[in-house]
């Protein structure tokens, strides 16, 4: 669920207002209930709620295979990355719209290694 921080004492939950909005309850009763003024439900109303999917959990083989090859491009970018020419990358990745870029991030971070530290994986470039 989002939160956004009011003061130290209150919270608005986003997901919330959302929730009884699409179960039919007035702003009145919301603001009642949440202990805000109906105004700020109103506003948090215009903002859109977060998707309740966000990912596309598509398993057939055809999807399979292409996830293979956007791990292929992901691994050979890395070598670019860290041997040889980051610019290259930084070009390629400037040229792919945004599904693509975040279908690339959720490859990459789905086979992140967990059990490594900071220091493991990018002493590479640290200080």
């Amino acid at each position: 669920m989002q939160y956004r921080q009011l003061d130290s004492e209150r919270t608005i939950n986003y997901a919330e207002v959302h929730r009884l909005t699409e179960a039919g309850v007035s702003a009145n009763a919301i603001a009642g209930l949440l202990d805000m003024s109906s105004r700020q439900v109103q506003r948090i109303r215009g903002v859109n709620a977060a998707p309740t999917r966000f990912y596309d959990f598509d398993t057939s083989e055809e999807r399979c295979k292409t996830l293979e090859r956007v791990v292929d491009g992901a691994i050979e970018m890395a070598c670019h990355v860290r041997d040889e020419d980051p610019q290259l990358v930084y070009r390629y990745l400037d040229l792919l719209d945004r599904a693509a870029l975040q279908e690339l991030t959720m490859v990459l971070l789905a086979g992140f290694p967990m059990d490594r530290t900071k220091e493991d994986l990018y002493g590479w470039v640290m200080v």
